[in-house]
């Protein structure tokens, strides 16, 4: 009923989408094309897609054979500005997921924050004129063009049965694939749980290829006080999607949410509010759970004695694909022609 009372506002707003696309299609409205090797994560739909999963493995396959910089838009930062990311950089000055992947792969990539991506690309080439530089959701962004633009979009959220904003979650339609150079599927289901050929169906229209991965999660990390055995959980996470964290645990585990919204800033405040509530239910084999997204904002809000008291865990996972050969193939075959 809210999806229909909003689709006339859909309606509008898909209208200015379309005018805005066309004053680029028609350069009235000018794209510069990136100098050199570039890869763009992008989405047509908002949050939760999986972006920095995929640059991160990007990262890791691209990062042996050439020198990778990231730049991000920096969402939910207090500044503004391009910003190198540093180890002394904050959530605040440059976002969570930026900070995020810097400290899981600042030995592999150099990391920037910048809401204008045609500057941030300029101060980034002005220091490494051969580099290959990943935007981290710049899709929409058309002040720039990528050489290579890879967009994702969620396996049970189907792009052909979404709406645009503010009835659904497509920033604009699905056409917006004529850009595209390839499709990713994002957290799949098992993929011998269903036909990867004919869910590839839905994108015929476009002649990019269709490829699908599924996150499979690692065993929990401890980073507080340690439990012997994990029987229940309170998962604790700012996401798009919090709900989607249960496949990470067996069907029998209870699991317990206490979620925010997504890129949330934790206070103090929001760390008493958990202790308690989990104070109010906890058993010696409950466990606080909580995302490396949220944890980069967290942990600096933790005491010593917090973590002494509280059994902390971190939860993480990789990326599994149903032909990684043929993705990394597909990579290859862009980064060794350009």
């Amino acid at each position: 009923m809210r999806r229909l009372a909003l689709y006339p506002l859909a309606l509008l707003y898909g209208a200015v989408i379309w005018l805005r696309n066309r004053c680029f299609d028609l350069q009235l409205f000018k794209t510069q094309p990136i100098d050199g090797k570039s890869i763009c994560v992008g989405n047509l739909a908002v949050g939760g897609t999986g972006k920095s999963p995929h640059v991160a493995y990007l990262i890791e396959l691209l990062s042996a054979h050439f020198s990778v910089q990231v730049l991000s838009r920096g969402y939910g930062r207090k500044t503004k500005g391009y910003i190198e990311i540093t180890a002394h950089s904050s959530t605040t000055e440059v976002g969570d997921e930026p900070l995020m992947l810097f400290q899981n792969h600042q030995h592999q990539a150099q990391f920037a924050v910048c809401e204008n991506r045609a500057f941030g690309i300029q101060q980034l080439r002005a220091q490494k004129p051969t580099s290959l530089i990943l935007l981290d959701d710049a899709f929409q962004h058309r002040h720039v063009k990528a050489g290579l633009n890879i967009v994702l979009s969620v396996f049970d959220q189907p792009m052909h049965q979404d709406l645009l904003l503010p009835a659904g979650r497509l920033r604009e339609p699905m056409s917006g694939l004529s850009r595209a150079d390839a499709v990713v599927i994002t957290k799949c289901p098992k993929f011998d749980s269903f036909d990867t050929e004919q869910y590839a169906k839905q994108f015929q229209k476009w002649p990019i290829p269709v490829f699908f991965s599924r996150y499979t999660y690692r065993a929990l990390q401890p980073l507080g006080k340690i439990i012997p055995y994990v029987q229940e959980v309170l998962i604790v996470s700012g996401i798009a999607l919090p709900e989607q964290l249960n496949e990470a645990f067996a069907p029998d585990m209870q699991i317990r949410h206490k979620s925010y919204s997504d890129h949330h800033v934790y206070t103090a405040i929001d760390l008493k509010e958990i202790h308690h509530f989990f104070d109010t239910f906890a058993t010696a084999n409950t466990a606080i759970v909580t995302t490396a997204k949220d944890w980069v904002k967290i942990q600096s809000l933790l005491s010593p004695k917090d973590l002494q008291k509280y059994p902390w865990y971190l939860l993480t996972f990789e990326l599994e694909w149903s032909d990684q050969t043929a993705f990394n193939q597909f990579i290859s075959a862009y980064v060794v022609s350009n």
